[in-house]
């Protein structure tokens, strides 16, 4: 099955009316959602925190159930917050956000549909084990659970241990480094680290030495298995059954 590609599904009219209310509200953050019919709706900021929002009690039993995804504004700030991050994927509902500051667009989607080639990096939605995650459920109909995400760059601690930690329990058993790849085994690897598993990839295309992997700050996509990948692989790990 080929891989899927990730596009910002917002509309030129989308973007107008976030951008519309958005500068009228600035510099207060203002909020709504947009209907599955494509309706870009502005609610009630009910949080005394300007750089903050929630939708009022009221809006929310209105549009809730008619909505395909929830939106904010940013005065100033490029993507999501990890607190936009949180209650993304806690509502399992996709996220947009219009930044004032450089009048920009952005489109963060939990419900692992996004695409997979070309998604850009949002720690904790779009990351590595995000990658693996999703890539399974699309290309072999696999379940994995998620798990939390604290800090952009807590990977670089002695303690992150998130990939160490979980592997068995999602149904994977190492196998030796040598061993002859077949697509999906996953990679994991410790990059400039010594302490932990700080990178996880999956094998796409084996006969190719094609891994898809999500690497910081860069857009997701098919990287070889090159001899930098190689040198920093810690563990590789094959899915039973």
């Amino acid at each position: 099955m080929a891989l899927s590609t990730w596009s910002n599904p917002l509309t030129a009219e989308q973007r107008l009316a976030m951008r519309t209310y958005a500068e009228r509200a600035f510099p207060r953050e203002t909020c709504g959602f947009i209907l599955v019919d494509g309706t870009v709706v502005e609610c009630e900021n009910t949080s005394t925190m300007p750089d903050q929002f929630t939708i009022s009690a009221q809006d929310t039993a209105d549009y809730f159930d008619d909505a395909a995804a929830c939106w904010h504004s940013h005065a100033n700030y490029s993507g999501f917050s990890p607190a936009d991050v949180q209650a993304c994927k806690a509502l399992n509902l996709p996220y947009a956000v219009w930044n004032c500051g450089g009048s920009e667009a952005f489109w963060l989607d939990p419900q692992q549909s996004a695409g997979l080639l070309g998604r850009p990096w949002n720690y904790g939605v779009y990351d590595c084990y995000s990658a693996v995650r999703d890539w399974y459920q699309q290309q072999m109909g696999v379940s994995m659970n998620d798990y939390p995400r604290q800090y952009e760059g807590e990977w670089q601690t002695r303690g992150f241990t998130h990939f160490e930690d979980n592997f068995a329990a999602e149904g994977f058993t190492r196998i030796p480094v040598t061993a002859d790849l077949q697509r999906g085994d996953v990679i994991m690897f410790r990059i400039r680290n010594q302490d932990c598993c700080n990178h996880v990839a999956v094998v796409e295309d084996p006969a190719a030495n094609m891994l898809y992997q999500h690497l910081v700050g860069r857009l997701s996509g098919l990287t070889a298995y090159s001899g930098y990948f190689r040198e920093n692989t810690y563990m590789v790990l094959r899915r039973l059954g």
